[in-house]
């Protein structure tokens, strides 16, 4: 299973600290291979990625990987979208060089082009995983943000081109009426925190104590749930161990790393419970990815306030989660 990763904070609010791990390292040189206008218009053969309002025209040998809002042609060349209601204008500062740069990412392009009346960023450069390429279109506007992700291995040439063909058609249809609840393949107890429903990042779930109004308080108490696809014990486990390090490098310290294997209503799983502290906060945070037979489902709990209890309630919760 291949998970998503990058090395560039989304935004600097509560919804990019819950996905740190989803990023891309990019540059600042000139591209010559890609547009600095993209005009679309929708066609009958262009096709919704679900989860999102966007619409892109896909190769048919591309797949469609529905946990993870992705079209791929093997695990090694795929596309994969992200979208948030968060303002794209807020978070363009972080799409910076010396932004991407502080995160210790290595720079080869970026530039700031245009997808029909969107403000947009291309970037392109190589993945933390030698031989690798990754390929971004973000853009938005003050009421939501999109990142695609694309990735190839470095040495196929061809099927960047291709990623970059795939980009050019993208359309984004801003009226239309998205179920935000599209990919889940879950069922859990909210009662139990009481927590509210607060947005969806494509197949991430969030929920904090106010819901949408917590957003921005980068130290909200918060839920986030993730659809994933089916994977093995040992690939669940790695999702944690993987998540840790980019928490210590967006300026978490993470008191315990011991990752526990358990049973979690009946569902094989990886846990993990610390304490953390994030600049000069003291908090709690709970990790489990339970494995399905059909699907696996990421919980993440955080709080920095009532520590203990709040531990408790966001074990108990875990325990309710019902797959689909």
């Amino acid at each position: 299973m291949n998970k998503t990763k990058c090395k560039m904070k989304i935004t600097i609010s509560l919804v990019s600290k819950f996905l740190i791990f989803i990023t891309i390292s990019c540059g600042q040189n000139q591209q010559k291979e890609f547009p600095n206008q993209i005009q679309t218009i929708k066609t009958d053969k262009h096709i919704r990625i679900k989860g999102t309002k966007v619409f892109g025209v896909m190769p048919n040998d591309y797949k469609y990987i529905k946990e993870l809002s992705r079209y791929q042609k093997n695990e090694n060349l795929y596309l994969q979208v992200f979208e948030t209601s968060s303002s794209f204008n807020q978070a363009k500062p972080d799409l910076a060089k010396q932004k991407i740069e502080e995160q210790g990412a290595k720079i080869d392009t970026i530039k700031n082009i245009k997808l029909n009346e969107f403000e947009a960023i291309y970037g392109e450069g190589p993945s933390k995983y030698q031989g690798e390429t990754k390929l971004m279109l973000a853009f938005g506007d003050d009421s939501f943000f999109t990142m695609i992700v694309g990735v190839c291995k470095t040495a196929n040439i061809a099927g960047k081109r291709e990623l970059q063909e795939i980009l050019k058609t993208i359309y984004y249809e801003k009226t239309f009426e998205l179920n935000p609840f599209e990919l889940v393949n879950f069922e859990f107890d909210q009662s139990i925190t009481n927590f509210k429903y607060a947005t969806t990042v494509s197949n991430f779930f969030i929920y904090t104590e106010n819901g949408k109004e917590d957003l921005q308080n980068e130290t909200s108490s918060a839920i986030q749930l993730a659809t994933l696809p089916q994977m093995t014990e040992e690939q669940a486990n790695s999702v944690i161990t993987d998540m840790l390090w980019r928490y210590e490098k967006n300026s978490f310290i993470i008191k315990n790393k011991n990752i526990k294997r358990a049973i979690i209503n009946n569902y094989p799983a990886f846990t993990l419970e610390t304490n953390v502290k994030y600049k000069d906060n003291n908090g709690v945070l709970y990790k489990a990815v339970l494995v399905g037979e059909k699907s696996t489902v990421l919980f993440v709990a955080i709080t920095y306030k009532e520590l203990e209890s709040s531990m408790e309630k966001f074990k108990k919760t875990a325990q309710t989660i019902q797959m689909k």
